[in-house]
């Protein structure tokens, strides 16, 4: 009878042990991610409840523009720079020190505009402290992709931890004191340095190392080999994703942006982890394709879809719930309720598509197919702007989200094809 249980046992205990194997593995990169995602929601919380309608929209925008940042980054420096180092022995013996100085000109363009934006709908004072803010979260940004390039996920998660708790250190003394979109903008400032701690001074001189022009040319074979094509997958992504954050504050304005900001809102703890868990994730599979293990680069595709897949569905009932029992911590009267709750339904379904399209554009990127990948977002790209376009035009501009529904699905069906055509090639090879 021991035996016949012991028998019995093997599968539950079997998927017990690779259900904590996921968490394990996941678990520190999510978190820590979490948590930053958390510092963002309540951020904007804070900002329904003490910013007017128009603030609101434009601190979104401004969030929008970094997220947009970290994309950028990826493209130009963290991706690269991650498959550089990780290619075994092609990497011993050069020099990477150049995509420092690249990725501080690419963070300053970022708080140049970021500043911009902030002048134009906001204050000098936003301007000056949304300038820094946006220019150091890009350095912070790469620092994390430098921990995890090197297989040291724990420094950026202390970096996560110190950014999340100033930001809500700061929002526990602007609860009292109040606070405008200058004193968010320093809460920001503030947590990016202090997330800055945990990589050192020897990680901030590096990008000071080298002269911009040297590190430019340096830089050139990088960018046409890779860099260039991956820039145009994410400006094509970007537009397809984010077009709706785009087209409805400039044809609508930020107050009718404000209910899809709400329902952008929930998701982004999703979006945040994706990025985290794709910077964690690619030096594996870059790892694996470099060394002709195509099973364990499945395996890993596999394993990265169902965390992202487990994330959102914990994410939509936290979502539900905080919509059905508290809305009145998430809503004020301003905002009209059943638009928020279409934004919020229409945002789930934006991020379940991309929770299953982003390991496989990750597997893409390691298998070094930047071109074949451009290609699909460029058509994904072409399909959405026309899309959401016609439903800001034709209808309430919270619909636009359906739009980048269906351009992502279009980037998702593209990638699967290329995706499949790779594995039926090791197949035939084998």
């Amino acid at each position: 009878m021991a035996e016949a249980q012991a028998a019995e046992n093997p599968p539950m205990t079997g998927r017990v042990q690779r259900l904590g194997n996921l968490f394990g593995r996941f678990g520190l990169a999510s978190l820590s991610s979490a948590v930053v995602s958390v510092s963002h929601l309540l951020v904007q919380l804070f900002s329904i409840h003490h910013l007017g309608t128009a603030a609101i929209g434009t601190l979104a925008f401004l969030l929008v523009i970094i997220q947009f940042g970290y994309s950028l980054s990826n493209a130009l420096v963290s991706t690269p720079y991650t498959i550089a180092v990780n290619q075994g022995e092609e990497a011993e013996g050069k020099n990477f020190d150049f995509f420092f100085p690249v990725n501080l000109m690419l963070a300053a363009s970022q708080g140049m505009i970021c500043a911009a934006i902030a002048w134009a709908t906001a204050s000098p004072m936003a301007a000056l402290l949304f300038g820094m803010a946006g220019t150091l979260s890009l350095i912070r940004w790469f620092g994390r992709s430098n921990a995890y390039a090197h297989h040291a996920p724990a420094r950026a998660a202390r970096s996560d931890m110190a950014y999340a708790g100033t930001i809500l250190a700061g929002l526990l003394i602007a609860l009292r004191t109040g606070a405008d979109m200058p004193v968010i903008g320093g809460m920001l400032v503030a947590a990016s340095l202090m997330g800055l701690l945990p990589f050192g001074t020897a990680y901030l001189r590096r990008h000071f190392a080298m002269a911009p022009g040297r590190a430019l040319g340096a830089y050139r074979p990088v960018w046409k080999e890779q860099s260039a094509w991956t820039l145009v997958g994410v400006l094509s992504t970007e537009a397809t994703s984010n077009s709706h954050s785009y087209i409805v504050t400039l044809l609508a304005g930020p107050t009718a942006f404000a209910p899809v900001a709400v329902g952008m809102l929930f998701f982004r703890p999703v979006n945040v982890c994706i990025t985290a868990l794709t910077q964690l994730e690619r030096p594996r599979m870059t790892r694996a394709v470099a060394r002709g293990d195509h099973g364990a680069a499945i395996k890993s595709e596999r394993v990265f879809m169902a965390a992202l897949v487990m994330l959102w569905l914990a994410t939509c009932l936290v979502a539900a719930i905080a919509l059905y029992f508290f809305p009145g911590l998430i809503l004020k009267p301003t905002l009209d309720h059943r638009l928020v709750m279409i934004a919020v339904g229409l945002c789930a379904l934006l991020s379940l598509v991309q929770c299953v399209q982003t390991p496989m554009s990750v597997m893409t990127q390691a298998r070094r197919a930047f071109r074949p990948l451009a290609a699909q977002s460029m058509r994904s790209c072409v399909v959405g702007l026309i899309a959401v376009t016609l439903l800001v035009w034709g209808t309430a501009p919270v619909f636009s989200i359906g739009g980048v529904v269906l351009s992502q699905l279009v980037m998702m069906l593209g990638i699967w094809q290329l995706d499949r055509r790779w594995r039926r090639d090791q197949q035939e090879t084998a």
